[in-house]
């Protein structure tokens, strides 16, 4: 799943391949917003799009290099 977005839309990329129950993807879309500074981060904690990803070592991860606090 791609557009003429690119990669810009890495984050809500993430919230659909979660929804749709793809975790591989939707950590792939979320490291790829983190390492392209992704502003739309600022909203991973609240975001119940996320949900299904939250205990998955992989999102924890981005979560602790966003620094959010615990």
């Amino acid at each position: 799943m791609q557009s003429w977005y690119g990669d810009r839309g890495a984050y809500e990329y993430a919230e659909v391949y979660a929804q749709w129950g793809n975790r591989t993807k939707a950590l792939e879309w979320l490291e790829k917003g983190l390492r392209l500074h992704d502003s739309s981060l600022v909203a991973l904690q609240v975001d119940y799009l996320l949900d299904p990803l939250r205990d998955e070592p992989r999102f924890q991860a981005i979560r602790r290099a966003l620094k959010f606090p615990p």
